[in-house]
């Protein structure tokens, strides 16, 4: 047994209390997520302690220290997903239950970090929609769990005076490729194991090197305050747009290992400050405090079908600290410690027998596809609208910079045509209303070229550099085919707000999006106005003497569309997600002025589709019944012919 340190209670309460915030919205803890990696330190420490003495005196067993594990996580984490499993199947759309299965499935079995890395992308579900996210870090410590005990058992064995370098180095490599990671692809950087370890790391090396002997303890003191002085920064100054995890996760980390080594065989201010009953008794229910607080938050989120008040957070909050200390007091202790019940067999077979109704539940609901039968025809119709998309994205809007000079731009408008004479350049956007300029070219027996590439702005020389879309390289192509094509005419498509210091809104998922460019001496979301600005300048400079046309942003709406009308249907609320005209405004005000400025320098024509889409005062997202928007943004195929009228004068 390892001394009991009541102040690393204290610090899992300092982790897990800015979380809980953070999760909740609440602007004061915007870089709470920075807990978890708190919470990683420790784990590293405390384990590490606890196997490496039993090692060295020749008592460690991977059987104990397995059953060890389950009495820890199991209990607590099977009975919330239970519980989750139950409220989704009534609460949820069959989309989302679908995907709660496959979470569900991959939760049971400890890899759901790597379920949500590989569901990450841009049209991924949105955070506030996924009730198991959270456990991503659980599957994080218990793949640590399950590998670091037998790496431990290896270097002891065969390199046993190395043990701290071998570990220490593993660790810094795993912080390098942390950040090489997050600069090719940062979801992965975020989620996998590998590029976090290095935290889980930290604590183990912290765990390793013998306790250095202190006739006093000013040093200490100093430490243990710069430490959580290093934790209280991080949570108030990183936000989502810092890039993460990384070099920048080293503030909470190293924080918390300053704090862990001050209060060894010691005693400081700041421990006894941790050491408090409030404080440590935080700390003893965080872990059934983080399993069930999330849920509730999403979970009252889909029901609400709105953002919540700060009244109803507050309440959640504490409805999550009331379950917390049940779920302790009832679930965890009576499963906990060497006499905690069942046996050991009885317990490993309790688990896998539990495991796999959990799994069989998951599977099941992925295979039913949520069981839309529950809904009525009319909600069944609204979600069809999630599906209303181009059906040629995937042959023309996924497209590199090698395909365009190979020839394989999609043609549109009439195919008997022998030149295009005209060409539609943009992003996600643009391929959302392709099939509106399809139909209006093949009317006028018109063909163009479409020359579009998901989360790529048709802007030159300017890369996002978040997420390796290629857009650099892409538009330089673009250049290529428009520069020797001899279509007169270019219609320029995006989601230009997304490319500015305010890249999303509403409910729709939270996304760094940072382009750069060769004048860029920042790379960092507040540095894309004067990219996107800049390279506007020049796409239009470069466009030159053809006849451009720029369509403006249609209305964000910041929900899921097809979602949040089957749900406010079911279950008959009086929510309107609709943006007035004035907040459409609002929100287009700067890139409005941006362009306005580009248009007195270069002379296109604006296409604006505030008129017809928010001439009644609101901006419309349905019509006779059916969506015009797939997701929170995208206008669906029935939503682009909404529009149409809109862009009609680029084909007259």
């Amino acid at each position: 047994m390892l001394e009991y340190r009541a102040d690393i209670d204290g610090l899992r309460a300092v982790a897990i209390l800015p979380v809980v915030f953070f999760h909740a919205g609440f602007g004061f803890a915007q870089g709470g997520f920075v807990g978890v990696d708190v919470f990683f330190v420790i784990s590293g420490y405390l384990i590490t302690s606890l196997i490496h003495r039993e090692m060295l005196a020749g008592k460690f067993s991977l059987a104990r220290f397995y059953e060890r594990r389950v009495r820890r996580l199991f209990p607590a984490l099977f009975a919330m997903l239970s519980v989750c499993a139950a409220v989704a199947a009534w609460l949820l759309l069959p989309q989302d239950l679908r995907y709660f299965g496959g979470s569900l499935f991959a939760t049971t079995l400890f890899s759901s970090n790597i379920f949500f890395w590989l569901e990450a992308g841009y049209f991924d579900v949105a955070a506030e929609r996924k009730p198991l996210l959270h456990t991503w870090s659980l599957a994080v410590e218990e793949q640590f769990y399950l590998l670091f005990p037998i790496f431990l058992l290896l270097v002891l064995r065969y390199l046993p005076r190395r043990l701290v370098a071998v570990t220490g180095a593993v660790t810094v490599a795993s912080l390098l490729a942390s950040e090489w990671m997050l600069r090719s692809s940062d979801s992965a950087a975020f989620y996998l194991a590998p590029f976090r370890a290095w935290e889980l790391g930290l604590g183990a090396s912290l765990a390793l090197i013998a306790p250095v002997a202190r006739h006093d303890n000013r040093h200490a003191e100093v430490f243990a305050w710069l430490g959580l002085a290093m934790i209280a920064a991080s949570v108030a100054v990183f936000s989502w747009q810092t890039p993460f995890p990384g070099l920048h996760a080293l503030a909470p980390a190293v924080g918390a290992a300053l704090v862990i080594w001050s209060g060894s065989g010691t005693s400081t201010h700041a421990g006894r400050i941790l050491s408090a009953r409030p404080l440590v008794f935080t700390g003893l229910i965080s872990y059934s405090l983080y399993l069930w607080h999330w849920p509730l938050l999403v979970f009252a989120r889909h029901f609400a079908i709105r953002e919540l008040t700060t009244a109803e957070r507050l309440g959640l909050l504490l409805a999550s600290v009331g379950l917390a200390i049940a779920s302790w007091r009832f679930i965890e202790r009576p499963f906990r410690g060497r006499h905690g019940i069942l046996p050991q067999r009885g317990l490993f077979q309790l688990a896998a027998i539990t495991m796999a109704c959990l799994c069989a539940v998951g599977l099941t609901g992925v295979a039913r596809s949520g069981w839309p039968q529950r809904l009525d025809t009319q909600a069944r119709q609204m979600l069809a609208g999630a599906e209303d998309r181009n059906p040629r994205r995937e042959a023309c809007s996924f497209l590199d910079a090698q395909a365009l000079r190979a020839g394989q731009a999609c043609r549109i408008g009439s195919l008997d045509s022998a030149e295009p004479s005209f060409i539609v350049w943009g992003d996600s956007h643009a391929d959302a209303m392709m099939t509106a300029f399809d139909r209006l070219a093949a009317e006028r027996g018109q063909s163009g070229l479409y020359l579009g590439k998901i989360g790529c702005p048709p802007l030159l020389d300017v890369e996002r550099v978040d997420t390796p879309f290629g857009c650099l390289a892409f538009n330089d192509a673009a250049r290529e085919l428009i520069a020797a094509s001899p279509a007169r005419r270019v219609i320029l498509v995006a989601r230009w707000p997304h490319f500015t210091s305010e890249p999303t809104v509403g409910q729709e998922e939270r996304q760094r999006v940072v382009i750069a460019d060769a004048g860029s001496k920042r790379r960092d979301v507040p540095g894309n106005d004067a990219v996107l600005a800049r390279g506007l300048d020049r796409t239009l400079e470069f466009l030159g003497s053809r006849k451009v046309f720029v369509f403006s942003t249609v209305p964000e709406i910041g929900y899921p569309v097809p979602q949040t009308l089957a749900q406010v249907h079911r279950l008959g609320r009086d929510v309107d997600i609709r943006p007035t005209l004035d907040q459409y405004r609002q929100r287009q005000r700067a890139v409005e002025t941006l362009l306005e400025d580009a248009r007195r320098r270069h002379g296109f024509t604006p296409l604006d589709p505030a008129p017809g889409l928010c001439g009644t005062g609101r901006c419309q997202i349905e019509s006779a019944g059916r969506p015009l928007y797939f997701d929170e943004h995208h206008l669906s195929v029935h939503g682009a012919e909404a529009v149409a009228e809109t862009i009609r004068p680029a084909f007259e």
